[in-house]
């Protein structure tokens, strides 16, 4: 660590200078974002989900949280509007009639490519590639294991089910098929170049204390249970701690078992989340033994664990296969949060292991906002002076 007044000393104004044009210029690689939804699929959310991971009655208090009200004062300045809410909604439907083509472009200026992970909305969303036309670079790929693992049930159920097969044979059979076609899809996509990722939700579904050793007679009981009874299921995604965790265990195992050069890595949705999110397990550090057990399988823990970034940045200095991403946070948090998270990450965490993302999801304005906020939150911390702050090496590694 150097202190801020040891980089004053040693840079020059034009090196710092550099650093912050830098920062405000330089393309950036989305690590992590969704698609848009397509045009005509705009209405069926709610535009102030931008700032917000609330839902449902509790969303209409975020037009009083810090990130709404900055939010606000942001489009506004960009669609040279009213600085009301009501304004800028009104300003952003114009824009969205009058070509929301340039619109998007101008949403997604400053990015260099996007890494999409497109398990989410289904057939109310753009393909990955959509973004290829705003971008320097082409979009890639991030595969969301537990959908597959939950499309490949729901398939597999619906064919047992239409079948006058009964017995525990059938069901061990079934058990295998998913297995096998589940694995089969994870080899495919390891060796696909449009892949560059996989991305687990298990934080959601059953919290990220993930057993050591999968428990695989539990989850061959758990997955007979809901063969056997699928017609009287609305069965759509794994919520059985048992079969969540052997997804997670079979995608590292053959993840590291590939004789790929560069292990892809899974990226970890860690913290900041809706109300599904039991918070006392989204802490990266339920991790520790999980990472432990897959030394040379990449991990990236999502939105920048918030609230437990330091415990996502211990993580992070101490095992070479861990990354923080800081998505997310840009814009669901205040500024003065945004400016704590990324002092916090960098307390202990290499700059080098930090990686940014958006969390871009359904409106183009996520990612115009995530962008903005990015920047002049990194030259706030990066390069501008503030008094008894203790500074890092990262603004100097910038230039």
């Amino acid at each position: 660590m150097t202190s801020w007044v040891g980089i004053r000393s040693t840079a020059t104004p034009s090196q710092v200078d550099a650093v912050a044009r830098a920062v405000r210029r330089t393309p950036v690689i989305d690590n992590h974002a969704h698609p848009l939804l397509k045009f005509e699929a705009l209405g069926k959310h709610p535009l102030l989900s931008i700032t917000t991971e609330a839902s449902g009655d509790a969303i209409h208090a975020a037009t009083t949280s810090l990130p709404h009200l900055r939010a606000v004062r942001q489009l506004a300045t960009t669609l040279k509007c009213g600085f009301t809410w009501e304004s800028v909604v009104a300003a952003i439907e114009q824009r969205r009639i009058d070509s929301f083509e340039d619109w998007a472009a101008q949403c997604l200026s400053g990015t260099e490519a996007v890494l999409v992970d497109d398990g989410l909305d289904g057939d109310d969303a753009e393909h990955y590639s959509w973004f290829d036309d705003y971008t320097r670079s082409k979009s890639k790929r991030i595969v969301r294991i537990e959908k597959i693992a939950a499309d490949i049930i729901s398939r597999l159920g619906k064919t047992y089910d239409a079948s006058s097969q009964t017995g525990n044979d059938v069901f061990e059979e079934a058990f295998d098929d998913w297995i096998q076609e589940f694995d089969d899809y994870i080899r495919v996509a390891i060796e696909d170049p449009e892949v560059v990722g996989f991305k687990s939700v298990i934080c959601y579904r059953t919290g990220l204390d993930i057993l050591t050793v999968p428990d695989e007679e539990a989850a061959r009981k758990a997955f007979s249970e809901i063969i056997a009874n699928f017609a009287l299921l609305d069965f759509e995604r794994l919520q059985e701690v048992s079969l969540n965790d052997l997804v997670v265990h079979r995608t590292a195992t053959l993840i590291r078992d590939s004789n790929a050069r560069h292990k892809k890595p899974i990226q970890f949705h860690t913290g900041l989340g809706d109300k599904d999110i039991t918070l006392s397990k989204s802490s990266p550090s339920h991790l520790q033994d999980f990472v432990r057990a897959y030394p040379t399988v990449p991990v990236v823990l999502l939105h920048a664990s918030y609230p437990f970034t330091r415990e996502a940045g211990y993580l992070a200095s101490v095992y070479e296969n861990v990354y923080l991403d800081l998505g997310e946070v840009f814009p669901a948090v205040s500024q003065d949060g945004q400016e704590r998270v990324l002092r916090q990450a960098l307390e202990l965490c290499p700059w080098s292991k930090i990686l940014w993302s958006t969390d871009g999801h359904w409106f183009p304005e996520t990612y115009l906002l995530a962008n903005l906020q990015m920047r002049e939150v990194f030259e706030t911390v990066s390069v501008l002076p503030i008094p008894k702050v203790c500074r890092t090496d990262f603004a100097i590694g910038l230039v």
